[in-house]
């Protein structure tokens, strides 16, 4: 399987909480998710376009990831929120292969990420789940908002991607 990973948000755009940016975290996270879905015997690309603006980086990334090879798409970002109490992972998706994608993800992501009742959600609003070519999910890792979560993005960024990497893997061997 070949997989794209989209770091959500240009450099200097995105959710911002606790000393972090949302395009920092999800860098980290997106390098240690592509090197364990390489690990496991899969390819795995990153699409990042840090310096445009964020809807031309949008626009690279949904272009690159539907002129690639790619079997499935997973958009990596961060949550904020003016309630520091708001907490926990989710995962979006569009279609009914997304959606299974987005159930076997969540059941690792969210156990590391607690604190959402709805821990998967259909966006069709979004455009990297409705204009990208393969199924695509957008993992919204935690609230960078939230301390706790923030703690985590900060020092555990290789436990996130894990966790996102543990889930596609389930959903390519169990189907």
């Amino acid at each position: 399987m070949n997989i794209a990973i989209d770091i959500g948000h240009a450099a200097g755009t995105g959710a911002r909480g606790n000393g972090l940016q949302e395009h920092e975290v999800a860098t980290a996270i997106a390098e240690h998710l592509a090197a364990a879905i390489r690990a496991a015997g899969h390819s795995a690309s990153i699409y990042d376009y840090p310096n445009l603006s964020n809807r031309a980086d949008l626009n690279a990334s949904i272009a690159a990831i539907n002129n690639s090879s790619a079997d499935l798409a997973v958009s990596i970002h961060c949550d904020c929120s003016d309630n520091i109490n708001a907490r926990g992972a989710h995962v979006c998706y569009v279609s009914g292969t997304g959606y299974r994608i987005a159930k076997a993800v969540a059941a690792k992501l969210c156990s590391l990420l607690p604190g959402r009742a709805e821990q998967v959600s259909l966006r069709s609003d979004l455009a990297i789940l409705t204009r990208t070519h393969p199924a695509a999910i957008l993992c919204e890792c935690g609230f960078i908002s939230n301390p706790a979560d923030a703690q985590i993005q900060r020092t555990r960024p290789a436990d996130i991607a894990a966790a996102i990497a543990s889930g596609i893997i389930s959903y390519i061997t169990e189907g």
